[in-house]
């Protein structure tokens, strides 16, 4: 039995990024692992590039059918035999220490059960990224009202936790099945996110997030409703109105005052309910812009209610009147 199985599905990845995944893996200062690569049914050079590494550590399957990154890790998932879950992208980069790091945290820390780090985004501008969120109530309150907050290939798991639990990939949710699977692990275990760059993704034209953006978005959203009625005991049917109205790039004056009026109209003795329309009013404030529509929000009761700060609605209001 190995420590831990990293989990990479693949589907005509270009090689150069395939090639520097793989290794980045086989290169890892741990070295009890099996990295199970599950092909989703691609074009023949992907076998070829796997064949050409001489390495036992390696588990190659393919898939008869292309069927989906989610269902390919369900699929390496029922393969692995191992203590822990690594999750991999075949075109990101595990730095070197990444597993060890991991596993050391892991073993020492035995209530965390989901572990994340941050990474760097390798593009067309290189940049470090980092919510500043590392804690469990943090995480869980992020991902129940904001969105997803961890990069996939930097997850690591406990894979008792999925199997007690029955929880896997859910295809119903692609692409945003990653950000379902966090959210369906909440009140099963508790998360962390290590404030170490131990990953880099790589950021292009290819990636799913970019390729199908507005059907993931429809997807996440579907996930969060359900996340939050589920967890926070939530029914009020004015959630789902609401995530639509917020699901804008910018708002203008009748959005905002259908926002006020669901709010206004709701009886709100829920404390999480309270915490999600509450951050809700703050997106509908840093994205609406024009002088009209700013004093509009500055005389709204929606501050009294949240009790939102004079200093914080200045910043707002000279920052968004043009």
């Amino acid at each position: 039995m190995k420590d831990i199985s990293v989990v990479m599905p693949v589907y005509n990845t270009k090689e150069e990024y395939f090639r520097k995944a793989i290794e980045s893996i086989l290169n890892q200062t741990f070295k009890n692992f099996e990295l199970i690569i599950v092909d989703d049914c691609s074009d023949k050079y992907i076998k070829e590039i796997v064949s050409s590494y001489n390495d036992t550590r390696i588990k190659y399957y393919r898939l008869n059918k292309n069927l989906g990154a989610a269902t390919a890790r369900n699929f390496a998932i029922s393969k692995s035999n191992s203590k822990y879950l690594a999750f991999m992208d075949s075109d990101d980069i595990s730095l070197p220490k990444r597993l060890a790091t991991q596993y050391k945290f892991l073993e020492q820390n035995k209530q965390i059960g989901c572990l994340g780090t941050s990474y760097t985004i390798k593009g067309k501008n290189q940049k470090i990224f980092g919510k500043n969120i590392y804690k469990n109530d943090e995480i869980v309150e992020h991902l129940l009202f904001k969105g997803c907050t961890f990069c996939q290939s930097t997850i690591m798991l406990r894979k008792n936790i999925l199997i007690k639990n029955n929880i896997f990939y859910r295809t119903e949710y692609v692409p945003a099945e990653d950000y379902a699977l966090w959210l369906d692990l909440i009140g099963k275990t508790k998360f962390e996110i290590l404030n170490k760059k131990l990953v880099i993704y790589r950021k292009h034209k290819e990636n799913i997030s970019h390729k199908m953006h507005d059907i993931q978005i429809t997807k996440s959203l579907t996930a969060q409703i359900e996340a939050i009625r589920k967890n926070c005991n939530i029914q009020v049917p004015i959630i789902d109105t609401i995530f639509t109205i917020c699901r804008k790039k910018s708002f203008e004056l009748k959005d905002i005052k259908e926002f006020e009026n669901l709010i206004l109209n709701e009886n709100i003795t829920n404390d999480l309910l309270r915490k999600l329309l509450k951050n809700k009013t703050q997106k509908i404030y840093y994205h609406t812009h024009g002088l009209k529509k700013q004093l509009y929000l500055w005389h709204s009761p929606l501050n009294k209610l949240f009790k939102f700060s004079l200093s914080w609605k200045i910043f707002i209001f000279i920052t968004r009147i043009f």
